[in-house]
């Protein structure tokens, strides 16, 4: 796998890592008492899923090494 290739991979990778274990949100509503409620719209939580579906999918075609 070539060098731009791999750092593609590697950024790709641990931006969905981030979104998903950080829980980062693209919405938010004003619940009406001061505070808001923040939600993954269906369009951002679609697109992270099929993130890490063409991810796995990458990496069971692709031979990826470890990354530290």
């Amino acid at each position: 796998m070539n060098e731009k290739l791999l750092n593609f991979y590697e950024a790709a990778k641990a931006l969905i890592t981030y979104i998903d274990q950080e829980y980062v949100f693209d919405k938010s509503a004003d619940m009406g008492c001061g505070g808001f409620d923040t939600y993954q719209s269906e369009t951002f939580y679609n697109l992270i899923a099929k993130a890490k579906e063409a991810l796995g999918d990458f990496e069971s075609e692709i031979k990826v090494p470890e990354c530290p």
